[in-house]
């Protein structure tokens, strides 16, 4: 069954669930736990929602990755633009609070945000335009 689910989900359905659950708890974590650095470093963004909507966001982004994950390279667009949305928006944030002053140890933890959004958009590229499975090959248009 293992198997089958790998031949399936490939690296590319693999990259979006896992991702898809990190962006769910991190979102969860924004929403239930006291975050003053983070809120500091993502002050030019929260001033335009607070932290649990933000977490609200994650969440959302994140289940738009695990429940795309099974779909076709393609058909997955709505799950990769749930994962590089939060990172890439809270990365500049983070940026903008650093070369503002408002929090100028931000540009530390940006790049844990850049990377993210580096390797998302690595893996749509490499992966993209392959069928996920077997089952798929022989199908009208690959359904």
């Amino acid at each position: 069954m293992l198997a089958a689910l790998w031949r399936h989900l490939g690296w590319r359905g693999l990259a979006l669930a896992g991702v898809g659950a990190c962006w769910i708890w991190y979102g969860v974590g924004l929403v239930v736990t006291a975050r003053p650095g983070v809120v500091a470093a993502a002050a030019p963004v929260i001033r335009l929602m607070c932290v649990q909507g933000w977490g609200g966001v994650w969440i959302a982004c994140g289940l738009a990755g695990v429940l795309t994950a099974a779909l076709r390279p393609g058909r997955d667009l709505v799950g990769f633009a749930g994962m590089f949305l939060p990172p890439a928006v809270w990365g500049l944030a983070f940026l903008g609070s650093a070369a503002t002053g408002a929090y100028g140890t931000a540009w530390a933890s940006a790049p844990l945000y850049l990377a993210a959004v580096l390797l998302i958009v690595v893996v749509a590229a490499l992966t993209g335009g392959r069928r996920r499975c077997p089952c798929e090959e022989g199908a009208p248009n690959g359904h």
